[in-house]
């Protein structure tokens, strides 16, 4: 999976977990708690977004959505899980 397809999903699902950002533009630079609002909760969701889009379910460990600070290191993070599951 690309980087920019896992950021797509990212970011609809930020979307659709946070109306207010529906028209704004993110870019993947944006803190996931202090600009985007996201708490554990939402993470979750984006977290079941991605894992419906590229059936991955129980690849990605979980607890990779809680420690990136941005958009774009929860991409790399999940990208790289990615790589390295069997």
């Amino acid at each position: 999976m690309s980087r920019s397809a896992v950021l797509a999903v990212l970011v609809a699902a930020v979307r659709e977990v946070r109306p207010e950002f529906a028209g704004a533009r993110i870019t993947g630079d944006e803190h996931l708690g202090g600009e985007l609002g996201l708490d554990s909760v939402a993470r979750v969701e984006l977290l079941v977004s991605v894992e419906d889009t590229f059936g991955i379910e129980d690849e990605v460990d979980p607890r990779i959505f809680m420690t990136p600070r941005t958009l774009n290191e929860l991409v790399e993070q999940i990208v790289v899980a990615e790589d390295v599951c069997p």
